[in-house]
């Protein structure tokens, strides 16, 4: 076991970003209990059990980082991971001064202050999670894989907790259709699973490669997937990909929220969601996920 720590640029809630990372401590792949965030992280092929506490306050945050099987020498690497999946470096400075000359968004940027902007550790990740969102009942931030991984993935068991590495391209690829069908997964979603998987795998799909292209471009190249529609694009160049300047319009959950709080109606269409924010230029992306935290804390999403 390794012990060390990390200090995240001000102001910086942990419980909150944690929250956004995990489906629920029950889930065997991203698990936060309220105090704690828990992750098994692959650094190329060598697997790392993370343990993730707060030690600090918002404005003075500090992070302890308990690698159960990691050493000294995992400890830049396994930062680096962990740094960009809870937005460590990110300055909220230009975002909340923002917010200040909204009326709608002051009260959330006070409501969640600290909160960063996560990112999953690969736009893999996000993809296969949006397949696994069932319109109407998981959403994106809710989904789980977690009954898949412990049938394919590399798993350790730790206080009484399975936790299990985050299924990846190529053990999705070799495995057969009626072997992905697992909890939640439909067949539909096992063949779009793996459709996605070997477009990876066989470099059909550079998602690398796609980092560098312009949002709208990227867009397009992720609608081309089979079973990623408007909103698994806009959800992986967002928390794939780290695109503060992408919205989510598509998604039906953040336009209900902006309908009933800015427009006094139930629900707006995604050309008046894109409208309202487009004046946050390139940081839409931030507005999308303190209303996505506001959300889950009403129990929402």
């Amino acid at each position: 076991m390794h012990e060390y720590r990390l200090s995240p640029s001000s102001p910086f809630n942990f419980e909150q970003t944690a929250a956004l990372l995990s489906p629920g401590p029950d889930d065997s792949i991203d698990v936060f209990d309220g105090k704690r965030y828990t992750r098994l992280l692959d650094l190329d092929g060598r697997m790392r059990l993370a343990l993730v506490s707060s030690l600090g306050v918002e404005q003075r945050p500090e992070l302890i980082i308990t690698l159960m099987n990691g050493t000294e020498q995992d400890e830049r690497p396994i930062s680096r991971v962990l740094s960009r999946m809870m937005g460590m470096d990110q300055d909220l400075a230009p975002f909340y001064e923002r917010c200040r000359s909204d009326p709608h968004m002051y009260g959330l940027s006070r409501d969640h202050y600290g909160l960063k902007a996560p990112q999953r550790p690969s736009p893999f990740e996000v993809l296969a999670l949006s397949i696994a969102s069932q319109p109407g009942s998981t959403h994106f931030f809710r989904a789980s894989l977690s009954e898949l991984a412990q049938r394919i993935s590399y798993s350790v068991a730790y206080a009484g907790h399975t936790f299990c590495a985050f299924p990846d391209a190529e053990a999705l690829a070799v495995c057969k259709l009626k072997d992905l069908v697992v909890g939640a997964v439909t067949s539909q979603q096992a063949e779009q699973l793996h459709s996605l998987a070997t477009c990876v795998v066989s470099g059909d799909l550079d998602l690398k490669g796609l980092a560098r292209r312009p949002l709208d471009t990227l867009l397009s190249e992720l609608r081309g997937c089979k079973g990623i529609g408007p909103l698994g694009a806009q959800l992986t160049a967002l928390a794939g990909y780290g695109r503060l300047d992408c919205f989510p319009a598509a998604d039906s959950v953040l336009r209900r929220w902006i309908g009933r709080n800015v427009f006094d109606t139930d629900e707006i269409d995604e050309q008046t969601a894109h409208e309202w924010a487009e004046p946050w230029g390139d940081l839409r992306g931030y507005a999308a996920i303190y209303i996505y935290a506001e959300l889950l804390k009403d129990g929402l999403i």
